[in-house]
């Protein structure tokens, strides 16, 4: 009798072991028939790559819409800047000939010192929205400032202007 139950444990283990090899055969071939699993994986990681390229897409077109915004108002500055360096040349022309008087003069000399160092400013904050996440407040914000520098500039030519016609 002894030697039946270690011949009966291995037939018992020999029947659970085939039952579960069966099982792994049969949800192997499941899951590669047609409409199975690996098909359905399949599926979703197509559709997983065309949504990620397509944000990819979106997002180099947001990156080069940035860069392009930000140069332009790199230009905007530069012309700023150069304008103003002319019309601080203007100005000193202006008191040398005595068009202008010398309290009128050192107005004139802040007005234009102001708008530098608020032009400064906005280039900083221009350069530093390069490295940054684009923000719209912050950036319709530094739009409105431009504007403001732009106008401020334009009645200081206007000042100058009607300097040199006296």
């Amino acid at each position: 009798m002894k030697l039946q139950r270690p011949s009966l444990s291995i037939a018992c283990a020999a029947l659970l072991l085939g039952g579960c090899a069966a099982n792994t055969y049969l949800d192997a071939k499941r899951n590669t028939a047609a409409g199975g699993q690996q098909e359905r994986d399949i599926q979703t990681a197509k559709t997983e790559l065309a949504t990620a390229q397509s944000q990819n897409v979106s997002l180099s077109d947001q990156k080069l819409q940035r860069e392009r915004e930000l140069q332009r108002n790199s230009q905007r500055i530069a012309a700023l800047e150069k304008d103003l360096k002319t019309q601080d040349q203007v100005l000193a022309s202006a008191l040398k000939a005595r068009q202008v008087s010398q309290s009128r003069h050192a107005e004139l000399k802040r007005e234009m010192d102001s708008i530098k160092a608020e032009m400064q400013s906005v280039d900083m904050q221009n350069k530093g929205d390069a490295f940054g996440a684009p923000d719209p407040k912050a950036d319709a914000a530094k739009e409105a400032r431009l504007k403001e520098l732009e106008r401020r500039k334009k009645e200081l030519e206007t000042a100058l202007a009607a300097l040199a016609k006296n």
